[in-house]
């Protein structure tokens, strides 16, 4: 089965420009991952983030795999994998985000919208503002970073850090 009606190779023409948010990504990613908790010793994974255009292209999926597909299916472990829908509301000029990650049970939606150079996603959880941020964004390369505030944005506490190269 190929799933040929989810993909789209270009972004939908009545929202090309809006989608270049997002459909800059577009490609296959490693990604190496540097986990900050609250208490306890850093801990560091790589694996491969996949970006493509959906839904006639009116949607950006992703998919995240730690460690890469490749890794995993040769130790038979998957630490995180993930899929993310993004789509680009022209009314509200803004993008819905839905995470799910199944190996932990975690469905995330969240607000998305650009700041500079920068993409913000963004949801509330409990009185928790938390935002997984694009940044440093070239063709070749990407920053991401989750962030959280306890006070309301006063101030920040960075949670994970992404460093991504470009493989396609």
């Amino acid at each position: 089965m190929t799933l040929d009606l989810l993909h789209s190779s270009h972004p939908a023409k009545d929202r090309a420009e809006a989608m270049q948010l997002y459909g800059q990504l577009t490609g296959k990613w490693q990604i190496d991952i540097r986990y900050i908790p609250v208490e306890g010793a850093e801990r560091f994974a790589s694996g491969e983030w996949e970006f493509g255009y959906a839904l006639e292209g009116r949607a950006v999926i992703d998919i995240w795999q730690v460690p890469a597909r490749e890794v995993s299916e040769q130790t038979g472990k998957s630490v995180e994998c993930g899929l993310c829908v993004r789509v680009y509301d022209p009314v509200l000029a803004l993008w819905k985000f839905t995470f799910h990650g199944p190996l932990y049970r975690t469905t995330l939606n969240m607000l998305a919208y650009q700041i500079g150079n920068e993409i913000v996603q963004e949801m509330f959880v409990e009185r928790d503002i938390v935002r997984w941020i694009f940044h440093n964004i070239t063709p070749e390369t990407f920053s991401w970073k989750a962030i959280r505030s306890k006070d309301g944005g006063k101030s920040w506490r960075v949670e994970q850090i992404v460093q991504a190269s470009r493989i396609i």
